[in-house]
């Protein structure tokens, strides 16, 4: 019995080489496992060190480095006292994979989680290290509740020696030039750490700030910066922006009413803005005069539709292709006042109107027409967080009446979620009447070769 068990166990051994040696994955050179690594979530990527010794330290040579934590995020979100036990797990789990990774450079550093300045050495170390490694790409998406932003003393503080130059590591000195674009989340940025992002980033493409507490005067300048999408979201000390001569190409600003000023900037072509209560009352169009003639894409963020928008004109938008409204949903408040803004862009092809539910309600009254208007290049329509208001379907009704060139027209009814909070079943059931609204209302008025899509 012995001697036939050893024989099998032989011929069982002789099977799995016969299995292994037809593995095609496990054929592949290091080069390409790595690269198919680098594609996988950091957690998979490490979980494959468990399949052979092969295998052990190849997630080590990875290029990029995400730290997703979103299941523990939402757990914090609904229970805030799990934060006590889940920053020390994640905050050891980066100080882990940050020691164990051999891979000389890295394309991307990413830590997302809820940390603030009781954690600043460890994430001091987590800065150094990307920049050791060369990363192109640092994000430090340190957010407290989803899109809910903290009070800024609270933030963790970019430290300035980062950005000093020159930078040595293992004894041989690294430039910064390699860092092509960061984006930083409830952390704080000073002027001075600010102005050496710019100065000695000399690569720098793209700069995000969302909730620096820091920041006051934002001045960016200067032909040799190649600086092309910059974004500035919730920095409510910031009392002015000031950006001339340079190739910027995109560039967002959300927050309170300031002083803007944008000077000689041929190659602007998107801008995303938002200021104030209504959005319209710091002479928005005004401050982007220097670019409206070569504006292609707009988003304007407005939180109460009608206030002041009635009596406002706008300038016309000669080469603007898409239009993106985000919308305060009050009551049943009109949307028709925003086709005003549409007719101001003759060559547009694209208009968003992105609602977010304030306080919505369903009214019954006639639906409204607008004033005829033809628009000669309009051929995609999306209407996002509709609700089955008189004034979601009036909006639709203005387009299939007016847009020649129709030929989608997106209905979205799903509710348009400020903070990372769990989707409860009164949302759900909100969301499912929002839809079967949406499909008794627009779909017998959608014209013959018009695709309607309702998600």
């Amino acid at each position: 019995m012995r001697k036939r068990a050893r024989v099998a166990q032989k011929k069982g051994d002789h099977h799995r080489h016969e299995l292994n040696s037809n593995d095609f994955i496990s054929r592949m050179p290091n080069d390409i496992l790595i690269s198919i690594l680098s594609r996988l979530p950091l957690k998979e990527a490490t979980a494959t060190s468990n399949l052979s010794t092969r295998w052990r330290y190849l997630w080590c040579q990875t290029d990029g480095l995400d730290f997703d934590a979103n299941e523990k995020l939402d757990k914090i979100a609904t229970d805030p006292k799990s934060r006590i036990i889940e920053r020390p797990k994640y905050i050891n789990w980066v100080n882990r994979v940050t020691r164990q990774h051999k891979a000389p450079t890295i394309n991307s550093f990413k830590i997302s989680f809820d940390l603030d300045k009781t954690s600043k050495g460890a994430i001091d170390k987590w800065v150094d290290f990307a920049i050791s490694k060369r990363a192109q790409k640092l994000e430090l998406d340190l957010l407290e509740n989803g899109e809910t932003l903290r009070q800024p003393p609270k933030n963790y503080v970019l430290p300035i020696k980062s950005l000093n130059l020159p930078k040595l590591f293992h004894g041989k000195e690294t430039e910064l030039k390699f860092l092509k674009s960061v984006f930083l989340k409830c952390v704080n940025v000073s002027e001075e750490a600010f102005g050496k992002l710019l100065t000695n980033c000399l690569g720098l493409q793209q700069l995000s700030i969302h909730g620096s507490g820091d920041l006051v005067n934002v001045k960016i300048n200067g032909p040799n910066l190649v600086l092309k999408y910059f974004e500035i979201v919730f920095c409510f000390g910031v009392k002015s922006i000031e950006i001339k001569d340079v190739k910027l190409e995109s560039f967002s600003y959300l927050g309170p009413g300031i002083t803007i000023t944008l000077n000689n900037l041929p190659m602007l072509h998107e801008i995303s803005i938002g200021e104030g209560y209504s959005g319209f009352e710091n002479n928005v169009f005004g401050q982007i005069s220097c670019c409206i003639s070569h504006l292609q894409i707009l988003t304007l963020d407005i939180y109460s539709p009608e206030e002041n928008i009635k009596s406002l004109s706008f300038p016309e938008l000669p080469k603007l292709k898409q239009l993106i409204l985000k919308v305060g949903a009050w009551d049943d408040d009109s949307l028709l006042e925003f086709t005003s803004l549409a007719k101001a862009c003759p060559n547009l092809r694209r208009f968003v109107m992105q609602l977010i539910w304030m306080s919505p309600a369903k009214r019954r009254r006639k639906v409204r027409h607008a004033a005829k208007h033809p628009h000669q290049h309009l051929e995609v329509v999306e209407i996002v967080g509709y609700y089955g208001r008189t004034s979601d379907l009036e909006l639709a009704v203005y387009f299939i009446d007016n847009a020649i060139a129709l030929q989608k027209i997106m209905i979205d009814p799903r509710y348009q979620i400020l903070e990372r909070t769990p989707i409860g079943n009164e949302q759900l059931k909100k969301e499912k009447a929002a839809r079967n609204c949406a499909k008794k209302q627009v779909q017998p008025i959608t014209p013959h070769g018009v695709e309607l899509v309702i998600l």
